[in-house]
């Protein structure tokens, strides 16, 4: 019986590795040898004594995640607020992107770290364990020994052997993760994936569900931060825009060039809508990367940071967008998102809850590629034509006010 159980757990991680994390299967000959030189530190070196078990007070969250990755943590951090009330929540990630949640009460600490698979390096630079990065990195991760930590999550889409090892290295009592793409010897808790529900929150939630942690969903949307909402209520005055208005969001950029879908669709969607619909367009400018605009279009072009970005979006009634951290963020503040996506897999990171559309080539047999495109340019994304989007838009504004509805029937 006991080796039916083993063999049907390995079966399980077996297609986890496959379906969720498919690349690992590059990393194969790497993730055996990091198993065999790593496992018997792990056995001869345990994170804390077992005697100091039982308390929740003091929990880290190791997530390296950007943007989109902070977004898809917010029902992860709701329902862990919701169970452990008195507990201190700490978060162990990248500076900037997670201040947000820090800003909105969501978690009480950030502990901020530069992530060295994270930096625009080779791959080669990115992964070498002997790197000053990582071994400052570790230097880090080490230091955290001191904080005592009783529970602490490897979240985040990644699950492998780097989170797991950070909370082992971190001294975490009670380590909650994934073991399917390696490292789950570093953990005291291996959560079981299900591979019916493989988007980065559910993968998140499901941490909690290992425990017993019940799972509810949180219904409102992210706050904004304070002092805000005014400010930008003025500067969209300023620009002819008023809350009566059909104000369309625009964000014709991605964290990955492979990623975008090209400004000049974008521009071409952008025209349609103000001339059928008569709405109000906010095309959103990166402020790291900008760009001159398409000729001819008829938009209000904002560059804004990130507290003055979700108040925006939050005046929109419709936001469209390539699969992008934007995207995660109109998603959490309940705004409807048409998202257009290439190189990954929207089971995984399409926008997260009701009322989002999605407009894919579901006969592209590359991916997903992890932005490593083999051709040279992303006909995933070029064969999506400005028709489709429009399509999803137009279906997405039927569900809108009665107006709009009646706008969208007559055309």
């Amino acid at each position: 019986m006991i080796d039916q159980k083993n063999n049907t757990t390995k079966d399980r991680e077996r297609l986890a590795q496959t379906f969720l994390k498919p690349l690992a299967t590059r990393y194969r000959l790497f993730l055996g040898i990091a198993d065999t030189i790593l496992r018997p530190m792990a056995l001869h070196f345990p994170a804390r004594s077992s005697a100091e078990s039982g308390s929740s007070e003091n929990i880290l969250i190791f997530d390296p995640g950007l943007l989109g990755d902070m977004m898809m943590l917010v029902p992860f951090l709701q329902n862990l607020a919701a169970y452990y009330p008195k507990s201190r929540i700490c978060l162990f990630g990248r500076p900037g992107v997670a201040d947000t949640l820090l800003a909105k009460g969501l978690i009480h600490e950030l502990l901020p770290v530069s992530i060295p698979w994270g930096h625009q390096a080779s791959r080669w630079k990115r992964n070498n364990p002997l790197s000053f990065n990582w071994l400052r990195f570790f230097k880090n991760v080490y230091g955290l020994r001191n904080r005592h930590f009783d529970l602490g999550f490897a979240s985040g889409w990644g699950g492998d052997l780097r989170g797991n090892f950070v909370l082992w290295l971190a001294g975490v009592n009670k380590r909650v993760g994934y073991g399917y793409a390696g490292g789950k010897y570093f953990l005291s808790d291996i959560a079981t994936p299900d591979l019916g529900r493989p988007h980065v929150v559910d993968r998140n939630l499901q941490l909690l569900s290992h425990l017993g942690i019940p799972v509810v969903p949180f219904h409102e949307a992210l706050p904004l931060a304070e002092n805000v909402e005014e400010s930008v209520k003025g500067l969209l005055t300023q620009h002819g825009i008023s809350s009566q208005d059909l104000i369309i969001g625009i964000h014709p950029g991605a964290g990955a060039k492979i990623r975008e879908w090209g400004d000049e669709r974008f521009a071409e969607v952008a025209n349609r809508l103000t001339s059928r619909f008569g709405a109000k367009v906010i095309w959103f400018v990166d402020p790291h990367k900008p760009k001159p605009l398409p000729k001819g279009l008829n938009v209000v072009p904002l560059s804004l940071s990130l507290s003055e970005l979700e108040a925006v979006l939050s005046n929109c009634k419709l936001f469209i967008c390539n699969d992008s951290g934007p995207m995660h963020l109109a998603a959490a503040l309940k705004v409807p998102v048409v998202a257009i996506f290439g190189a990954q897999r929207p089971e995984w990171f399409g926008p997260w809850g009701e009322g989002h559309r999605v407009v894919i080539r579901n006969d592209v047999w590359c991916r997903p590629c992890a932005d490593n495109c083999i051709f040279d340019e992303p006909h995933c994304l070029r064969l999506i034509s400005v028709d489709q989007v429009m399509n999803q838009a137009e279906q997405a504004l039927k569900n809108l006010t009665p107006s709009y509805r009646a706008a969208t029937t007559v055309l």
